[in-house]
């Protein structure tokens, strides 16, 4: 049943790509199994259901726009602190399932331990499916790679410049027997719930709120990273501030792209790299 759970829910999320020709969502028919797998294996409890339908109905009503602006304000505010608290963990309704427990993947790094996150990955699942349209044919596929390529390999050289130069990592090149289940789930549990949530709920909605000043879209830029960063701050001071380098990075590929698939496809290609290459996840010494 667990094993089902989690694997309804990657489903669910590759759904959100694949062209759709019925009136409902599919990603929905299957997140829906995904959370009746994981009441029966225990991975989530029915309170935790209850946090998936406010949200949800949080989403639906901020995204329609025809409500009362206090109304509207008051779906942001649950929309941000559920989201947030998810991410971080902290509803004692979600038990997720650890697949590493201090592996060296390193021998110079310091040990990783890899859940699969049912509570952050439903948020970027819920922000992308009821509030983004998402790219499904490949002439829209190809016209980003072609816009963004250029852009990511530009932000992955200068942050692998200065974290070497930093010494926070050493180049170590490697192919580690657990990269499967690390790539999917950095991948569909990591950066796309990371860059829903920052860049498509956070930044997308930032940058209105500023539309008006001339630094309107680097305000949103800026303060979205700055989160971002503080959201990694479990990882000590350093890494929040990488992760802010980075942040602002990835703002920049999707406030140029206007697609939430740029900044994914930069997050992601940056951990590939970090994790495949350079001392992972940072050097023992160092934190």
């Amino acid at each position: 049943m667990t094993a089902l759970c989690y694997s309804f829910l990657y489903i669910s999320i590759i759904f959100l790509w694949l062209p759709n020709k019925f009136k409902f969502p599919i990603w929905g028919i299957m997140f829906a199994l995904s959370c009746l797998l994981g009441l029966m294996s225990n991975q989530i409890e029915y309170y935790a259901i209850l946090l998936i339908m406010v949200i949800t109905y949080a989403l639906y009503y901020y995204e329609k726009k025809k409500g009362p602006l206090i109304g509207r304000m008051i779906a942001g505010i649950v929309i941000l602190l559920l989201s947030y608290g998810l991410g971080a963990h902290v509803s004692p309704y979600f038990h997720n399932l650890k697949v590493l427990s201090n592996v060296y993947i390193s021998s110079d790094g310091i040990p990783f331990t890899l859940y699969l996150n049912f509570d952050k990955t439903l948020v970027g699942l819920l922000i992308l499916g009821l509030t983004h349209s998402l790219m499904v044919n490949r002439d829209e596929w190809m016209k980003m790679l072609k816009d963004s390529i250029s852009r990511i390999v530009k932000l992955i050289s200068i942050l692998v410049f200065l974290a070497l130069l930093a010494g926070e990592v050493y180049f170590d090149p490697k192919l580690p027997e657990c990269l499967p289940i690390w790539i999917i789930t950095n991948l569909l549990f990591v950066c796309i719930a990371e860059e829903g949530f920052f860049r498509g709920f956070i930044q997308k909605n930032l940058a209105v709120i500023f539309q008006s000043s001339t630094w309107g879209n680097w305000l949103a830029i800026v303060i979205t990273s700055l989160i971002f960063g503080f959201a990694h701050y479990a990882g000590g001071i350093a890494y929040s501030i990488w992760g802010t380098i980075a942040g602002l990075g990835y703002g920049w590929i999707y406030q140029r792209s206007n697609q939430i698939e740029a900044s994914i496809l930069a997050h992601f290609s940056l951990n590939v790299i970090h994790f495949l290459f350079f001392t992972y996840p940072a050097i023992a010494k160092s934190v």
